[in-house]
């Protein structure tokens, strides 16, 4: 874009010259020279400025790590890799057995102290038993009856389910595996088929130009030549360079530290139907700003260019 400026500008510069008859010396080429910076400088400024773009574009989802409410030997994986999932369907399954004998024994406890409540109340009625021996078997039914359903609840964890819809993705569990109910152990991870976040970051000299509405341009690596259009739909208002945790530790005000981008989520409004873009692809994105709309040509310009250079890929 700017070797096109330079030489629009330069052509412009000739016909003056040849027009005008004006001398070339040192002191019009000078002028000439410092002429096509000022305007080159200008023009890029003002552009960036106003009309940001960002290389740190990527295609985002949100996954949930699974993770069993019980301890077990896994007995079946019933879910395939990246096949879609609904809401309910079983992923895997744990070995019941233990799980199963529990609640066989807590029936058996029930019932054994409903009989001996029944019993109690008819000795206590005709006054052949005390009253002390009715409470407490109703306070051991009630005890009996919460340790029935945690039981419960344990075994009907033996079979884990897909939270919502979505796919598992990239899957290494197996029959014979042990599942341990602890968070740092995950035994799959289940992608969401929400629709993707598409977030790009922006350097804070351009935050006050980026409004929700403005019009985008993006362009995948994946997809030489194509320039797709789309809006910004929400700027986050928070930066993780800033995230302050509880800790013992004191506040810091680093230097170091890097200024941060500020995270803006765009949205595709083009159809992209028939084509495959994977869920956390590279992406670049240009914001167009309302204030010197004249100068967007440049911009739009650069974005094609750089998505015609994908087509060149040396690995």
């Amino acid at each position: 874009m700017d070797l096109l400026i330079l030489l629009t500008y330069f052509s412009i510069v000739w016909v003056i010259f040849k027009i005008f008859k004006i001398p070339v010396n040192q002191w019009t080429g000078t002028t000439v020279v410092i002429g096509a910076v000022v305007i080159l400088g200008t023009l890029l400024g003002l552009m960036a400025y106003f009309h940001p773009s960002s290389i740190t574009a990527r295609s985002m989802f949100i996954t949930t790590p699974i993770v069993p409410n019980v301890k077990g030997k896994v007995i079946e994986v019933n879910v395939k890799p990246n096949l879609p999932l609904e809401e309910g369907d079983i992923l895997f399954k744990i070995d019941p057995t233990p799980y199963q004998a529990k609640v066989d024994q807590l029936n058996a406890e029930i019932k054994f102290v409903q009989k001996r409540l029944k019993q109690s109340k008819k000795l206590a009625k005709a006054s052949a038993g005390s009253k002390y021996d009715v409470e407490k078997f109703e306070k051991d039914a009630a005890s009996l009856n919460a340790k029935l359903d945690k039981a419960l609840f344990d075994l009907e964890s033996t079979v884990v389910k897909a939270p919502t819809k979505g796919f598992v993705t990239q899957l290494r569990l197996r029959p014979g595996m042990m599942a341990v109910p602890i968070p740092l152990s995950t035994i799959m991870t289940f992608v969401h088929t929400d629709k993707p976040l598409f977030i790009a970051g922006f350097t804070q000299q351009s935050m006050q130009n980026i409004k929700v509405d403005n019009e985008v341009e993006i362009f995948f690596s994946g997809i030489p030549g194509r320039v797709f259009k789309g809006k910004v739909v929400n700027i986050l208002g928070a930066l993780a360079e800033g995230q302050l945790s509880p800790s013992a530790t004191m506040i810091s005000v680093n230097p170091r530290v890097p200024e941060g981008l500020i995270p803006v989520q765009v949205e595709i409004t083009d159809d992209m139907s028939e084509f495959f873009i994977p869920m956390g692809s590279k992406a670049t994105v240009a914001i167009y700003s309302e204030r010197f709309h004249h100068i967007t040509i440049m911009r739009k310009i650069l974005m094609r260019m750089a998505s015609w250079q994908n087509f060149v890929a040396l690995h």
